[in-house]
C-alpha cells in the first residue's frame, strides 16, 4: 500500500540522516582493537550459516567482553545498511561497553590496516584481513572463508575468549 512506502522512504531518509550526523567515535583514538563489522541483515549467510549469531549487538556485545584485557571492539555498519537500520539500532550499539562504533564512510582498508584481529560471522572483510595478513575468527559455519590462511573457525561464545589469545598468539608477521 502507499502508506507502507511512503512510511518507509521517509523513515530511510531519516534514518540515513541521523547516521550523517551521528558523533562516531575517532579510529586514530581506537588501539590496539579488534574488528567487528556488522552484516547485511537479512542474509542467508548470517541468518542459515550462521544463526546463532544473528543477534549482531549481542553478539558484539558478548565479543566485546571477550577480548583481552588491554583491547577494546571497534564496530561499524555495513554500507548497504545505510539508513535502513532505526537510530536506536546504532545507539545501542555505541553505548555497549568496550565497543566503539566508527563511521560507517571509513574504508575497511583503513580499518584492516589498524586492526589487531577480525572477528565476523562472515563476511568479505575476511577475504580482504587475508591481503593485509590479519588474524581473523569466524564465527558460523559458512565453508568459504575458511579455505583462508588467516581465517580460524569458532562456533561457541563460551571459549571465544581462549580463542582469541590463541589466534592473536599465533599470528604470523608480516613479511
Amino acid at each position: 500500500p502507499p502508506q507502507i512506502i511512503l512510511r518507509d522512504h521517509y523513515s530511510h531518509k531519516r534514518n540515513l540522516r541521523f547516521m550523517k550526523r551521528f558523533s562516531y567515535f575517532p579510529l586514530e583514538k581506537a588501539s590496539p582493537f579488534a574488528y567487528f563489522p556488522l552484516q547485511f541483515q537479512p542474509e542467508a549467510s548470517i541468518d542459515v550459516a550462521a544463526p546463532y549469531f544473528s543477534n549482531q549487538i549481542e553478539t558484539a556485545r558478548l565479543t566485546a567482553m571477550s577480548l583481552p584485557n588491554d583491547m577494546t571492539l571497534v564496530v561499524k555498519e555495513h554500507p548497504a545498511m545505510a539508513g535502513l537500520r532505526p537510530a536506536s539500532y546504532l545507539e545501542k550499539v555505541a553505548r555497549t561497553p568496550n565497543v566503539k562504533l566508527v563511521d560507517y564512510r571509513i574504508p575497511s582498508e583503513q580499518i584492516l590496516k589498524q586492526a589487531e584481529l577480525v572477528i565476523s560471522p562472515n563476511s568479505t572483510t575476511l577475504a580482504e584481513a587475508a591481503f593485509y595478513g590479519k588474524p581473523s575468527i569466524q564465527l558460523g559455519d559458512l565453508g568459504t572463508t575458511l579455505k583462508l590462511p588467516n581465517v580460524h573457525r569458532h562456533t561457541e561464545m563460551k571459549s571465544l575468549s581462549a580463542k582469541m589469545k590463541e589466534v592473536l598468539e599465533t599470528r604470523m608477521p608480516m613479511e
